[in-house]
């Protein structure tokens, strides 16, 4: 068997690197600008989607106070799911209604304060949709 010096490759041709003096030399690329780039889009990424949940989270917040309030207003009947009921408001008590507040009329809404228009879902949440007012 014999011995081979130091710093000889076996197949010289096959390395992606210089194998004598005479070869180019190795240099390491600038991974300071990749790095930098990388945290500026990490960054990005985390801020957009800690916005979107920050929008969420505040639709959340104000569909939950006006489920505590539709909750708490006053109501003669069991609503039934899909429907749409109105929510009004008169001497800081609020009421549910199955009566709009074109059907209402304008001599009584004089006395009332409409608030918005409401349906119930299967799991009991009140969801604001669009009124015909």
């Amino acid at each position: 068997m014999s011995h081979k010096p130091d710093r000889v490759a076996d197949n010289p041709l096959g390395t992606p690197y210089g194998t004598d003096l005479s070869a180019p030399s190795m240099t390491v690329p600038d991974v300071k600008g990749y790095r930098k780039e990388q945290a500026v889009e990490a960054s990005h990424r985390f801020h957009q989607r800690y916005s979107e949940l920050e929008q969420q989270m505040q639709e959340l917040m104000t569909q939950a106070d006006y489920n505590d309030r539709l909750l708490n207003a006053q109501l003669a009947f069991k609503p039934i799911i899909g429907r749409t009921y109105y929510l009004y408001n008169q001497d800081d008590k609020d009421t549910i209604s199955m009566i709009s507040p074109l059907e209402w009329g304008e001599s009584y809404m004089k006395r009332k304060k409409f608030v918005g228009a409401y349906k119930i879902l299967a799991d009991n949440v009140w969801i604001e949709v669009e009124s015909d007012n």
